[in-house]
């Protein structure tokens, strides 16, 4: 190996030696525990088994509640976008952090086009990107965990708790997308416009997470107005007091 070959190598030594891996290579991360070790089991398998790339650089995983609300199942800060909270005892664990590392590559590695690109493919037609009760960016966590978790779909999967329940199509192209947007090309990463403090907002009621009627993944999809709610009724009134003889 010579010249251009032998710098490259030394490199992408030191980048793995300082844990400087550039988010755009799509490489492995170093990720720590809250003890600032290398996570080791099943979240480390988890880890290398990932379909799609990881966000470079360290990655903090705290096997806690969020500190800000300890009913969510996970989080990311934004103002500290590589440290990834996760509570224990998850019903499905493997499907949570692949989300909350997507929420990383997020705020790492896309940038607006990517964005838009994204809601284009799954047919988000609603504006911004953290508004609502149904943010697009809790479907673009979704999509990449299920990128992450299998390469190819036969068919629609069971909604997530989010409603998210692409085409194969759609799948596929999404999974193209995170592939792209990890490569050292295109625009720079960018941060959506006014982001929350914390990048999670909690399921919505299994009935919004359908089409129909203006649910909340109806008007994700379509921006649709749901109908007011119905005015309380009225309130009982005390019948006129009776003439005394």
């Amino acid at each position: 190996m010579h010249g251009r070959g032998t710098r490259l190598a030394l490199a992408l030594l030191a980048a793995a030696a300082f844990g400087f891996a550039a988010p755009a290579l799509g490489r492995m991360p170093v990720v720590v525990d809250q003890q600032g070790q290398l996570v080791r089991g099943k979240l480390h398998a988890w880890i290398l088994r990932a379909k799609v790339p990881l966000a470079g650089g360290r990655i903090r995983v705290i096997r806690l509640p969020c500190p800000l609300s300890s009913t969510l199942a996970g989080c990311v800060y934004t103002a500290r976008p590589r440290i990834v909270y996760m509570r224990p005892g998850l019903h499905e664990p493997r499907r949570i952090l692949y989300h909350e590392l997507g929420h990383v590559f997020d705020l790492t590695v896309l940038n607006m086009r990517e964005r838009a690109r994204f809601k284009r493919i799954v047919g988000i037609h609603r504006a911004g990107w953290f508004h609502g009760a149904l943010p697009p960016a809790e479907w673009f966590g979704d999509g990449y965990a299920l990128c992450a978790m299998r390469a190819r779909l036969n068919g629609r999967p069971h909604p997530t708790p989010y409603g998210y329940a692409p085409s194969p199509r759609a799948h596929a192209r999404v999974c193209r997308l995170i592939r792209s947007a990890a490569k050292p090309h295109g625009r720079r990463p960018k941060r959506p416009k006014n982001p929350p403090p914390v990048v999670e907002v909690a399921p919505p009621p299994p009935d919004q997470t359908h089409t129909g009627g203006c649910t909340l993944v109806d008007q994700l999809l379509s921006g649709c107005t749901p109908p007011p709610p119905p005015p309380p009724p009225p309130a009982p009134t005390s019948p006129p007091p009776v003439p005394v003889a």
